[in-house]
C-alpha cells in the first residue's frame, strides 16, 4: 500500500548517491542573503560578489622560447616505462605562423597583410602606409614600456570571409601579448586617432587586391589620390577625373616621368605641405626615386588649366566610397551614454550607466565599460584592470553587437582600451579626469631634483606641485616698468577712471584694464576684461566685441584676458595694488534699509598677500568662517567680526580698510569674534541663518595641452584635434585653441581675414557648449592672442619654439623650391629595366609554374627567365613600360600571373615530437 509520499508503508525512501570527495570540493559553500541595500542592489553600476569572480589567474609570458612553449604545453615524462604514451596534442600546433616570433621585448612597428585564403605575410618597410582597397591587414605597435597596441584594418572591397577571418587572426594575436592596451578595428575612410598615429606619415589607399586576376592587375585606373586631413592623412585612390578637384583639397596624380601635386585655391598650408610629402613618400618608396615632381597651384591659372587637360573627364568617380572629410569631426547632437557591459545581450547585459557629465569614479576596475557617442565617432569600450579575462576577449564582439543593436554604420571604429591606457580621445569626455600615478604615489611636501619631476600637478590637492614645464605661476607676466589705464564700460561707451578709483568695480558693470609693461626696447601690452557677476550676458558679448576693436586699433599686438567677477588671477590684482573692492549692484553705496552696510574681506592670493573686498547683504547667511567682515551701522558704528578660520592678515585688513569705508570710524570700532556675537550684533544681523565654513570655489586641475583647429564652414563650425603638435602646426590664416582644461588659449593667425577674425568669439562658445565634459564657461580662463605676441606662458608648451618660425605660407614655399632642387638631381632618362634577365636561360611560362623547376631559376625571380614575349604575355606589360609602373603594381602583377614567392612557410610548431622511449622503441 502506498502512501500520499508515493513510498510504500514501511519502506524506507531511496538514499541519494555518496558524494565522493572530488565533487565535494567542486561544490561551492553555501552564501549568505545579500544584507546590501536595495539602492545598491539595483545600482546598474553594482556587482555583487555571486555574480563576480575576479580574474587572478597567471597570464603567459609572451617572450617565451620555443623550448618553453613545448615544455608547457606536451608532457614528455612517462608515468609506467612499460607503457607507451603519446604525447598531447599541442595548443601551439594551430598557431598562426606568421606569429611565432612576435614578442614584446622588441620594440616597433610590424605589419601583416592577409593573402590567400589564410597566409598572413609580413609587410615590407616600404610597403608600411600603402593598404589594398580589397585587403585586410593588422598592425602591432609595441613601444619602449612594452606595451601593446593592436588594429586590425577592413578595406572597403574585402571579402567577408577575409573580414571574418582577419578579425579571429587578430584575437589569436591579442592573446599571445598578453591582450594589448588598445585593441581597434578600422574600416577604410573611417580609422580612428589610434590607428592613424601608428603612420605619421599618413596611410594611401591603393586599387584592388595584392593578387587578382592578371587583366584586372594589368589596369593601373585608380592612379590619381585625393589627400585629405591635417596631422594624420588620407589619399584615397580613384580615377582621374576633374569630379575629383576641390578647392579645399589637394590631389596627386600618379605618372611616369613626372608627378603632379594639385594644390587647392583654399587649401589650409598644412595640408599643402602633407600633399607634397605624400608624393615625395610615393616617388622614393614605389618609384625607385625616380620621378619629376611638379606642384600645381589652383591660384596660377596658366598651369592648371594645362593640368586639368591631363584628366578625363569621367563619371566612375562618384560610385567610389566618399572618403570622410576629417575637420567635420564634431559631434552632433547626439547624448553620450556609458553602459556597463556584463554580456553579449545588449538589452539584458548592456545597461545605462551614466549620463554626462561623465566623472572617473564611474569607471569601476573590475568590470567592462561601452562609450556610446554616436553614429560618427569612434566607440571605446573600457576594461577594468581586474576584470575577467572574458570582458577582455569579448570586448570588441559586444561593441560590434551593440553597433547592430543601435543601427550604426558598420564602419565606425571599436576601441577596445585598457585601464590607465586610455587615449586623449576618452579622457577628454570625463569632468575631473586625473592621471593615475599621483593615486598609488605617497605625496610629500619636500620635494628635491630627482623626485619634483614626477610630480604633477593639482590645483585642489595642496601636496602635489606642477612640473618645471607646466608652473601655473609661471603665467604671470613679465616684471618692468609698467603703466596702467582702466575703463568702466557704460552701453557702447568706455568712461576713463581717475586714479584714486582704480581698483573699485561693480559687479553690475564691466571694466577694461590696459597694462603695459616696458621690457628693454620691448613692450608687452595686456588688455583684461572684467565682467560683473550680476553683469547681463546680452552685454558680455558686445563687451568683447568692444575690447577685439580696441586691440585692432592696437594693430593686435595686445594679449586678451578674460576675467570673471570672484576667479581674478594675481598679476591682474598686482597691477590694482594687491587690492580689488567691489560694491554690489543691488545694494549700490547707499545703506539698507536699516542703515548698514557689510563688507567681506577675504584673501584671495596668499602668497601676494591680495586682498577681496565684497560687499554683501547684511544677513547671517552672507556671514563665512574664513573671512574678515566690517559692518557699519547708521549710528556710523563699526562692528569687525573675525570668523574662526580667518587669517592675522584679512584681519588687519578689516581695520585698515576702515578709513575707506567710515573715515569717522577708523579708530572708533568694536571686535566681534565668531560664537561670542552680543545682542547688539544680533539685532542688526537679523533671523538667524546658518553660513558657509569656507569658500568653495569650483578650480578645475590642469592636464596635458591640446591643440584644436577652428573650420568655419557654411553655416557650420567644426573642430579637429591635432596630436603631438609642433610650432610647424600653427597657420597665420587660421583659427587655434590650446585647450589646458583650466584655461583655453585663443591663437589667431596674423593673415586671418577680418570677417574671419570677427568670428573668434563664436568659435569659443560653440567650442565650450559642445564640449563633451560639461565644463562652465565661468570656470575657464580664457587668453586671446594673436601671432608673434605670445607670451611664454603659451610657447612653453610648444616643444623647440622659435621666434621667428617657419609655417604656414613660408614653409609651402619653402617645400616648393625643395621640390624644385630635387627635380634637378633626378634623372628621369635612367634606364629602368631590371636587366638581370640578361643572359639568364629562357623557359616558357608554363615550365616556371611548375612546383620543380631548374635549379638555374630563382623562385622569387622567375621572370628573369622569360623571354620577351613570355613576359609580355604573362603580365601584359612589355619589359620596358612594366618597370615603369610603381613596385606595389609590379608585385600585384608578378603574383597575379604567379611568377612572385608564392610558397607558403611551414609552421615551426607542426613537428613530430616524441618520448625518448618511443625513440628507442622505432
Amino acid at each position: 500500500m502506498k502512501g500520499k509520499s508515493g513510498f510504500r508503508r514501511g519502506a524506507r525512501p531511496r538514499s541519494r548517491a555518496r558524494k565522493s570527495d572530488l565533487d565535494r570540493l567542486c561544490d561551492s559553500p553555501s552564501r549568505a542573503p545579500s544584507a546590501l541595500p536595495d539602492r545598491l542592489v539595483k545600482s546598474p553600476t553594482f556587482v555583487s560578489e555571486k555574480t563576480y569572480k575576479p580574474y587572478n589567474s597567471k597570464r603567459p609570458s609572451t617572450s617565451r622560447t620555443y623550448l618553453s612553449s613545448i615544455s608547457n604545453h606536451v608532457d614528455l615524462e612517462l608515468r609506467d616505462p612499460g607503457v607507451k604514451v603519446k604525447p598531447e596534442k599541442s595548443s601551439l600546433m594551430d598557431q598562426e605562423p606568421a606569429f611565432v616570433d612576435v614578442t614584446k621585448d622588441i620594440p616597433g612597428l610590424t605589419v601583416w597583410r592577409l593573402e590567400g585564403k589564410s597566409r598572413l605575410v609580413v609587410t615590407e618597410d616600404r610597403d608600411i602606409g600603402f593598404f589594398h582597397e580589397g585587403a585586410t591587414y593588422i598592425a602591432l605597435q609595441i613601444n619602449e614600456d612594452g606595451e601593446a597596441s593592436l588594429h586590425y584594418w577592413l578595406g572597403a572591397f574585402a571579402s567577408d570571409d577575409h573580414k571574418t577571418l582577419i578579425e579571429d587572426k587578430a584575437h589569436e594575436l591579442d592573446r599571445i601579448v598578453t591582450h594589448a592596451a588598445v585593441f581597434t578595428r578600422e574600416n577604410q575612410f573611417h580609422e580612428s586617432s589610434c590607428f592613424m598615429r601608428l603612420f605619421l606619415d599618413g596611410i594611401v589607399y591603393i586599387e584592388s587586391k595584392p593578387k587578382t586576376t592578371v587583366s584586372r592587375a594589368s589596369v593601373y585606373a585608380k592612379r590619381m589620390y585625393r589627400i585629405t586631413g591635417r596631422k594624420y592623412i588620407r589619399a584615397a585612390c580613384t580615377e582621374p577625373s576633374l569630379e575629383v578637384l576641390d578647392s579645399e583639397a589637394a590631389c596627386i596624380l600618379d605618372g611616369f616621368p613626372r608627378m603632379y601635386v594639385w594644390i587647392g585655391r583654399h587649401c589650409n598650408y598644412a595640408l599643402r605641405n602633407k600633399a607634397i610629402h605624400v608624393a615625395k613618400r610615393i616617388r622614393n618608396l614605389q618609384r625607385e626615386s625616380i620621378a619629376h615632381i611638379i606642384v600645381v597651384d589652383e591660384r596660377d591659372d596658366g598651369m592648371n588649366e594645362a593640368f586639368k587637360k591631363k584628366l578625363h573627364n569621367n563619371t566612375q568617380y562618384s560610385d567610389q566610397i566618399p572618403c570622410q572629410r576629417p575637420g567635420n569631426t564634431t559631434p552632433e547632437d547626439h547624448s553620450m551614454i556609458m553602459h556597463r557591459i556584463t554580456g553579449d545581450h545588449v538589452m539584458y547585459n548592456m545597461p545605462e550607466a551614466a549620463k554626462p557629465p561623465f566623472f572617473q569614479r564611474y569607471l569601476v576596475q573590475r568590470d567592462c565599460y561601452l562609450m556610446d557617442r554616436g553614429p560618427r565617432l569612434p566607440m571605446y569600450v573600457w576594461v577594468g584592470s581586474q576584470a575577467h579575462e572574458n570582458e577582455i576577449l569579448h570586448a570588441i564582439k559586444r561593441g560590434k553587437t551593440f553597433c547592430q543593436h543601435k543601427q550604426y554604420p558598420e564602419v565606425i571604429p571599436i576601441c577596445r582600451i585598457a585601464d590607465d591606457s586610455e587615449p586623449n580621445d576618452f579622457k577628454k569626455n570625463f569632468y575631473d579626469w586625473r592621471e593615475k600615478d599621483t593615486k598609488h604615489r605617497q605625496l610629500t611636501k619636500l620635494y628635491s631634483i630627482g623626485n619634483i619631476e614626477r610630480a604633477l600637478f593639482s590645483r585642489r590637492d595642496r601636496r602635489t606641485v606642477a612640473k618645471k614645464n607646466e608652473l601655473w605661476s609661471s603665467d604671470t607676466l613679465p616684471d618692468g616698468e609698467d603703466e596702467t589705464e582702466i575703463w568702466k564700460i557704460e552701453g557702447d561707451k568706455m568712461v576713463k577712471l581717475d586714479n584714486d578709483q582704480q581698483g573699485i568695480f561693480n559687479n553690475g558693470n564691466s571694466y577694461i584694464v590696459l597694462h603695459r609693461i616696458q621690457i628693454g626696447s620691448f613692450t608687452q601690452q595686456v588688455l583684461y576684461y572684467w565682467l560683473g557677476s550680476k553683469l547681463e550676458n546680452d552685454n558680455q558679448d558686445s563687451v568683447l566685441d568692444l575690447v577685439l576693436s580696441m586691440n585692432k586699433t592696437l594693430n593686435n599686438q595686445c594679449i586678451v584676458i578674460r576675467v570673471f567677477d570672484g576667479r581674478e588671477p594675481a598679476h591682474l590684482l598686482s597691477i590694482l595694488g594687491n587690492c580689488l573692492i567691489i560694491y554690489d549692484r543691488d545694494l549700490g553705496d547707499t545703506p539698507d534699509v536699516r542703515g548698514s552696510r557689510m563688507f567681506c574681506i577675504h584673501e584671495h592670493d596668499p602668497d601676494n598677500c591680495s586682498m577681496r573686498v565684497q560687499q554683501v547683504p547684511v544677513c547671517w547667511s552672507s556671514l563665512n568662517s574664513s573671512a574678515a567682515y566690517v559692518l557699519h551701522t547708521s549710528t556710523q558704528d563699526c562692528l569687525l567680526w573675525y570668523g574662526q578660520k580667518s587669517g592675522g592678515s584679512e584681519r588687519e585688513y578689516a581695520k585698515q580698510i576702515l578709513g575707506y569705508i567710515s573715515p569717522l570710524s577708523k579708530h572708533d570700532y568694536s571686535i566681534v569674534t565668531e560664537g561670542k556675537e552680543p545682542k547688539h550684533f544680533c539685532n542688526l544681523m537679523g533671523q538667524k541663518q546658518n553660513y558657509p565654513l569656507d569658500f568653495q570655489l569650483e578650480v578645475l586641475d590642469r592636464r596635458p595641452p591640446r591643440l584644436v583647429v577652428c573650420r568655419h564652414e557654411t553655416d557650420c563650425i567644426s573642430f579637429e584635434s591635432i596630436e603631438s603638435f609642433q610650432q610647424e602646426d600653427l597657420c597665420e590664416n587660421e583659427i587655434f585653441i590650446l585647450d589646458l582644461y583650466d584655461q583655453i588659449y585663443v591663437w589667431t593667425g596674423s593673415q586671418v581675414k577680418d570677417d574671419l577674425r570677427r568670428l573668434t568669439p563664436i568659435c569659443l562658445k560653440r567650442y565650450i557648449e559642445t564640449d563633451p565634459a560639461g565644463r562652465l564657461d565661468e570656470t575657464i580662463s580664457v587668453w586671446f592672442l594673436t601671432q608673434n605676441n605670445e607670451p611664454d606662458s603659451f610657447t612653453k608648451f610648444f616643444p623647440y619654439w622659435t621666434i621667428n618660425g617657419i609655417s604656414g605660407e613660408q614653409s609651402y614655399e619653402l617645400c616648393r623650391k625643395l621640390v624644385r632642387q630635387e627635380n634637378v638631381k633626378v634623372d628621369i632618362d635612367k634606364e629602368m629595366i631590371d636587366r638581370t634577365y640578361v643572359g639568364k636561360t629562357k623557359y616558357s611560362y608554363k615550365d616556371l609554374l611548375k612546383k620543380e623547376l631548374p635549379e638555374d631559376v630563382n623562385p622569387q625571380h622567375k621572370e628573369h627567365n622569360l623571354s620577351e614575349k613570355q613576359f609580355r604575355e604573362a603580365v601584359k606589360y612589355p619589359r620596358d613600360q612594366f618597370y615603369r609602373l610603381p613596385v606595389w603594381k609590379q608585385e600585384q602583377l608578378f603574383k597575379s600571373a604567379r611568377l612572385g614567392h608564392t610558397s607558403s612557410s611551414e609552421n615551426p610548431y607542426r613537428l613530430r615530437i616524441e618520448s625518448p622511449d618511443l625513440q628507442n622503441d622505432a
